[in-house]
């Protein structure tokens, strides 16, 4: 009796030992963030005149401004911005640009923004502002792309624009911002390029 009270005893204590145990888990590597790289570009067009490039600053800080009336959602203050940057690509002095190129790139985009800001200035709903600010941005992009502004400038890219063909725009601000949808997705994007 007494070897089977032992017995019963070390049976015990081993049970108890054993519930006792913490199991170790195991020890696993923080995951770092991992963010995407961003290519940086500078102008393609060497020596531009410091006078046009400033002007050509006026005319993305007036994009700018309509840029955040669509974020906004504000059709009215769309307008109005859409009518600043009129005003500023009208003061784009085409005499400035002396290589054949410079011309050229001007020339193409310039009716293209006229066009596309007119639209936004008549009678259109929000919806169609955004549909011709795509347009107004991919003309704004190539300018400061070829020309540079006095900003470091973000191409940014959000896919589910113009019914999933995807939208970019021209940003300062590292922070998305979505005009194609402002609350309703205000951070669907992502910064694709930057234009130093």
């Amino acid at each position: 009796m007494k070897n089977i009270l032992k017995l019963l005893s070390l049976t015990f204590i081993l049970i108890l030992i054993s519930c006792q145990t913490k199991t170790q888990t195991p020890k696993v590597k923080e995951a770092k963030p991992v963010t995407a790289k961003v290519a940086e570009i500078a102008p393609k067009i060497n020596d531009v005149d410091a006078t046009f490039k400033l002007q050509i600053t006026a005319i993305y800080d007036a994009y700018n401004t309509l840029k955040d009336a669509l974020v906004a959602s504000d059709a009215k203050a769309s307008v109005s911005a859409a009518n600043q940057v009129l005003a500023a690509l009208d003061k784009g002095d085409m005499s400035l640009l002396k290589k054949p190129e410079s011309h050229k790139v001007w020339m193409s985009q310039k009716p293209i923004l006229k066009q596309n800001l007119n639209k936004m200035i008549g009678d259109a709903s929000l919806a169609d502002q955004r549909t011709a600010f795509l347009e107004v941005s991919n003309s704004m992009i190539v300018l400061v792309e070829n020309f540079g502004t006095s900003h470091e400038l973000m191409v940014q890219f959000c896919p589910m624009a113009a019914d999933f063909k995807g939208g970019f725009w021209l940003s300062t601000d590292a922070a998305i911002k979505n005009p194609y949808f402002g609350d309703k997705m205000l951070t669907c994007g992502s910064t694709k390029r930057i234009i130093k």
